[in-house]
């Protein structure tokens, strides 16, 4: 998947829209969709002194690809919630990637889950280090029921 979100800031935050696209890598059926995608992708994010908070909307509608496969129509939500803790710890709702296929008239993902992160400096190169956790209540199609993951993230300033 692709996306360039093109923001804008604002006194209470920044928000944001462009075009995401999707192009059929998978050779297999139940790795990705085989169809070429695009459609409307829209955020905003705000925060105080300790509170961030926002949503992240994408649309993916297939225009091209194999017709043996599956149109792809799906919206994915990503809320966005994180509260800062003293000594650079942060703690919030996991990548939560919220599914609903308009093809198949259902949800097809429904995490809840949670992450905490700390930051850290190696000299002047600030590093994220985080762990999250999400059960998803709709594993019925490709999803996962339980996801735990580790990530690193190095933080090069602009």
């Amino acid at each position: 998947m692709l996306f360039d979100l093109l923001a804008f800031d604002k006194s209470w935050g920044r928000w944001g829209a462009e075009l995401v696209g999707m192009a059929p890598t998978a050779s297999d059926d139940q790795l990705g969709a085989g169809k070429w995608a695009v459609g409307p992708a829209f955020g905003f994010v705000a925060s105080g002194q300790k509170l961030m908070w926002g949503v992240f909307n994408q649309n993916l509608f297939s225009f091209a690809g194999d017709d043996d496969r599956q149109d792809v129509k799906v919206s994915i939500l990503q809320p966005i919630i994180n509260f800062s803790l003293p000594n650079k710890w942060s703690i919030g709702v996991s990548e939560l990637n919220i599914t609903y296929d308009w093809e198949k008239s259902a949800w097809t993902s429904l995490p809840l889950g949670m992450k905490i992160n700390k930051l850290v400096n190696f000299g002047k190169l600030p590093v994220m280090f985080s762990g999250a956790y999400e059960y998803n209540f709709q594993d019925d199609y490709v999803a996962p029921e339980w996801t735990v993951n580790f990530t690193l993230k190095i933080l090069f300033p602009i």
